[in-house]
C-alpha cells in the first residue's frame, strides 16, 4: 500500500484516500462501521488542519488530524493521543493503531459497560409497578409472619414450653 494523501480542502467520505485507509483498516483486521469528515478545516498554532474520524464495529473511534500538505500529522484513539512510531509509512502505522486497539479493548469495553446512558423521557418501563406490586407481597408476608410468630407464642405458652 503506498502512503495516503488526504486533500483536505476537497475531503469528504467518498474520497479515495478515505477508502483505500478504510481499506487498510480493514486488511489490519478492524471493521469500520463509520467515517465523518469534518467539514471546516481547523487552526491551532497556525497549522491548519482538518478532522477524519473511523468508528468501528466494537465503538472504538479513531480521530486522524490531517494537516494541509494532506499527511496524518495527529491520531487520536478514544480521545487519547497515540504516538506512533511509523508516521511516515501508513500501512505499518495503521497496523499499529490496530494493534493499540486490540491491546485496550477489554479496558475500552469495561469503561463503556460502566457509563450510565439516561433513558429518554418517552420511554417507559413497568418496573415501577412491579416494585410496588413486589413490595406489597413483601408487607403482606412480614404481616403473616409476625401472626405465625404471636400464635406460635401463644401455643407455646399454653402448653408451657419457653
Amino acid at each position: 500500500m503506498k502512503n495516503l494523501i488526504f486533500d483536505i480542502y476537497n475531503l469528504s467520505h467518498k474520497d479515495k484516500s478515505i477508502k483505500d485507509a478504510v481499506r487498510a483498516f480493514q486488511r489490519a483486521g478492524a471493521t469500520v462501521a463509520t467515517v465523518d469528515v469534518d467539514p471546516k478545516t481547523k487552526k491551532t498554532l497556525g497549522v491548519e488542519y482538518r478532522e477524519v474520524q473511523f468508528a468501528f464495529s466494537d465503538s472504538q473511534q479513531v480521530r486522524f488530524g490531517v494537516n494541509a500538505s494532506g499527511d496524518v500529522a495527529q491520531v487520536r484513539l478514544n480521545g487519547q493521543s497515540l504516538p506512533l512510531k511509523n508516521p511516515d509509512d501508513h500501512a505499518a502505522a495503521i497496523k499499529e493503531i490496530v494493534a493499540a486497539m486490540d491491546k485496550g479493548r477489554s479496558k475500552f469495553q469495561q469503561k463503556q459497560a460502566r457509563q450510565k446512558v439516561a433513558l429518554p423521557g418517552t420511554i417507559r418501563t413497568a418496573a415501577p409497578k412491579i416494585e410496588a406490586v413486589l413490595q406489597h407481597k413483601v408487607t403482606a408476608l412480614n404481616a403473616q409472619i409476625a401472626d405465625a410468630t404471636t400464635k406460635r407464642d401463644s401455643l407455646k405458652a399454653q402448653l408451657g414450653i419457653v
